[in-house]
């Protein structure tokens, strides 16, 4: 459920970026976030990446089949996470549906964001089961890692990144895939790693994507 629900609200923020290049630069910028984010390039252009990628409940890639999974996985413990930290993913859920009927622009989506953060908000304050809430946290910062990597963000903002990975883990160390846990350690905390302009995206990936364990 974490990693899904960061997901969508990164989605959602770096696609803004691309779809102000798309208006004013590049029309074909979609295909670069497409490559970057992981997904398959299916669109013809980038009108129909827009309309899709946000709101096509049979593409499995899309914002709200995201969202649907979060409903999904949150009705599972829902007891857990309370009704109203459930409220947020279905404030989304209609949003979006209501976005897609009547066109709305992108800076609309906000709406979206704002309710995703109020979700977070909602986790820290409403879980009462802390292994609950630390592991829906623990997906939400493998997410955030996984997808500030695939973005190029700096290293330093990564490794804050995985420190929260692992402030989350000596709370539920069991959780985790201990050799990936070492090798990860290996890249983010060599002593130039905020040095270092270009990261070993492949690897990265595989240690920051198989630190649940199997």
């Amino acid at each position: 459920m974490g990693r899904y629900a960061e997901r969508v609200y990164l989605a959602l923020h770096l696609l803004r970026k691309h779809y102000d290049v798309m208006i004013d630069e590049d029309c074909e910028s979609y295909k670069s976030f497409c490559f970057k984010m992981g997904i398959t390039n299916k669109y013809s252009n980038g009108i129909d990446f827009m309309k899709n990628y946000l709101n096509d409940g049979s593409n499995p890639e899309s914002i709200i089949v995201m969202l649907e999974r979060v409903h999904d996985n949150a009705m599972v413990i829902r007891e857990e996470i309370t009704s109203e930290t459930l409220s947020y993913v279905e404030l989304s859920i209609l949003f979006m549906q209501h976005a897609g009927a009547n066109g709305k622009t992108m800076e609309e989506l906000q709406t979206v964001t704002d309710y995703m953060l109020a979700f977070w908000g909602s986790v820290d304050e409403r879980i009462e089961n802390k292994h609950i809430r630390n592991i829906v946290k623990f997906g939400k910062f493998v997410e955030s890692a996984d997808l500030h990597i695939r973005f190029n963000y700096a290293p330093k903002r990564i490794q804050g990144i995985f420190e929260r990975i692992i402030d989350t883990l000596e709370k539920e160390y069991y959780i985790c895939n201990e050799i990936k846990l070492e090798e990860a350690k290996s890249i983010f905390y060599t002593d130039n790693f905020n040095k270092t302009e270009k990261l070993d995206k492949t690897l990265a990936l595989d240690c920051i994507n198989n630190l649940f364990s199997s």
